[in-house]
């Protein structure tokens, strides 16, 4: 089974604690499909998102935040992988059933 990537979110525990997601947190927006066993690294920089392989041959999916500073190491805490839990769409009124 393949997990879509967009919707996902990193959060450090500073941000939440702080109730300030702008400077300690990234929104995963990038429409991409990881397969199982791949992984995700996440740059605080620019760059153009991909696919490559690393030197041991294993596939990366290389994801930047856009930042001109680094993030991450303003954090004191845990950062936290949030999932997505419910996408909402409006159906079309042929798809309900009554």
């Amino acid at each position: 089974m393949r997990l879509s990537l967009r919707g996902h979110m990193v959060v450090s525990d500073n941000a939440i604690d702080a109730s300030d997601l702008t400077q300690l947190a990234h929104a995963f927006n990038d429409d991409v499909l990881i397969p199982p066993g791949m992984y995700v690294l996440l740059f605080s920089g620019r760059g153009t998102p991909k696919w490559a392989r690393t030197k041991d041959g294993a596939l990366v999916y290389y994801a930047y935040m856009h930042r001109d500073y680094a993030v991450w190491d303003q954090c004191n805490g845990p950062i936290h992988v949030l999932n997505t839990h419910h996408s909402f769409v409006d159906r079309t009124p042929n798809l309900v059933m009554s």
